[in-house]
């Protein structure tokens, strides 16, 4: 996956999610043409319990997200 595409892709994931800004995320290729960036990050509750949060996108080649799952 080309770095400006990526860049571009995190971009918009970071602005739909704040919680991964700034998380550098897992590229898996799926097919030729498509990728899955995963996202990771830890949060803490006010009770000091930690949360683990993940954003899961499928990406095309060109940059074009075409599913976005994200947990708590």
């Amino acid at each position: 996956m080309d770095a400006k595409v990526l860049q571009t892709v995190c971009r918009q994931v970071y602005q739909k999610h704040p919680e991964v800004r700034g998380v550098t995320p897992k590229v898996k290729p799926q097919t030729s043409t498509t990728f899955l960036l995963i996202f990771e990050s830890k949060a803490t509750t006010a009770n000091g319990q930690t949360i683990r949060h993940t954003i899961r996108a499928v990406v095309s080649a060109e940059g074009k997200i075409t599913k976005l799952t994200s947990s708590r």
